[in-house]
């Protein structure tokens, strides 16, 4: 516990950027120490675009490792200074004043009280978490009442005991969205979705006309699915204009209808989502400066074919999946296709091309995401580190 309270000790005295790592969750925080105080630590955290995300209280029993170095925060480091650069745009931070020389978990759960703050717990011997709204404040509990974008139904009101809080999220930018979004009239709606092949065709073309956001499930039991708006759609395959999380647009995803286990038209999360979408409007965030969200593609072509061969010409970075179980999900680069074949050049974790390549057939390609953040951000890494 010592050599923690000494990493930290010496990270916020040089300005560290910092990863915390946890004992029993996979869960990393990236940042900045913002104070150390008698009952945690308070860091400024960061999103994998390198924008502020808000911040995170821990107590200090929670953390199980303080990284300074590495490969993974050299690369955040680069992000971070790209988001200056490039004038990538977050929603804006609240600043809450705290002092350090007091336990600071009072002090923040009465702030966002006050401020009508959603914000994220994570308690002792609970491997969930809880979003939602401080209610009341005592010297001993909270009155915590919880907000569910999945399910608006689960809004129930519990006492918790501040000692069982380990860990509070917020100010973070989807945070602050939902905060904002509470506020709106939001009621809970019957999910509905499709899963027969002819409900599926039928759904994708009026989701299509009437450009509108949909939920699509995969079929292959990795529980992903895809949020957005239908950009072109064929026979074969769907091509979606995807939104992330906190309701900006997210690049571009091509699945084949093959893939499609089920297509949600109606849910709570997709009522959310079109209120983030909205609030981003408001804010001006509704696509980053450095992303192409107007892209047009020809339906009467073969998609997969099409967007690999436009990406081998200029080189473009693609994530890919295929129906082969035996190749993992991968990033990286399509060389040229001859006869329905292609070698793709995949990107390890340490940021190196693997030069060999995998040879791949292009029938097998089952989902192909191209020009989204993560993937502009790894190309640029590349280029700056001469990988490239």
């Amino acid at each position: 516990m010592s050599s923690i309270i000494e990493s930290l000790q010496l990270a916020s005295q040089q300005v560290h950027l910092i990863n915390l790592y946890q004992a029993n969750s996979e869960v990393v925080y990236t940042g900045y120490i913002d104070r150390l105080a008698p009952d945690g630590v308070v860091v400024n955290t960061y999103d994998d675009a390198g924008l502020q995300d808000g911040a995170v209280f821990m107590r200090y029993d929670v953390i199980d490792e303080v990284e300074m170095m590495s490969e993974d925060l050299d690369n955040m480091a680069f992000r971070l200074e790209n988001a200056t650069t490039e004038g990538l745009n977050s929603v804006p931070q609240p600043t809450v004043a705290l002092d350090d020389q007091r336990p600071v978990l009072t002090q923040l759960v009465t702030q966002v009280q006050t401020d009508h703050q959603v914000v994220l717990l994570v308690l002792e011997d609970n491997e969930n978490y809880l979003e939602g709204q401080v209610q009341q404040v005592t010297d001993q509990t909270i009155t915590f009442k919880t907000f569910d974008k999945f399910n608006f139904k689960n809004n129930g009101q519990q006492e918790i005991p501040l000692a069982a809080i380990q860990i509070l999220e917020f100010c973070g930018n989807e945070l602050l969205l939902e905060s904002a979004f509470v506020k709106t009239i939001h009621t809970h709606e019957a999910t509905v979705k499709v899963s027969e092949f002819d409900d599926v065709d039928h759904t994708l073309n009026n989701a299509l006309n009437e450009h509108q956001l949909i939920a699509i499930r995969s079929a292959d039991g990795s529980d992903m699915f895809f949020v957005g708006f239908i950009n072109a759609l064929n026979a074969d395959s769907v091509l979606l204009n995807l939104i992330d999380m906190t309701g900006q647009f997210g690049g571009y995803t091509l699945c084949r209808r093959s893939l499609i286990e089920s297509v949600t038209t109606q849910s709570d999360y997709l009522q959310t989502m079109r209120g983030f979408i909205e609030l981003n409007r408001q804010y001006e965030l509704n696509v980053q400066p450095v992303l192409n969200d107007e892209r047009l593609f020809d339906a009467t072509t073969d998609l997969f074919d099409s967007i690999l061969r436009q990406a081998a010409t200029f080189n473009n970075l693609v994530h890919i999946t295929t129906e082969n179980p035996m190749l993992p999900a991968m990033t990286g680069y399509p060389g040229t296709l001859t006869n329905g074949h292609f070698i793709f050049y995949n990107v390890d974790d340490d940021n190196q091309i693997n030069h060999v390549g995998t040879m791949i057939e292009l029938d097998q390609v089952v989902e192909l995401s191209f020009g989204y953040m993560d993937a502009y951000l790894l190309e640029k890494r590349l280029k700056s580190t001469g990988n490239l």
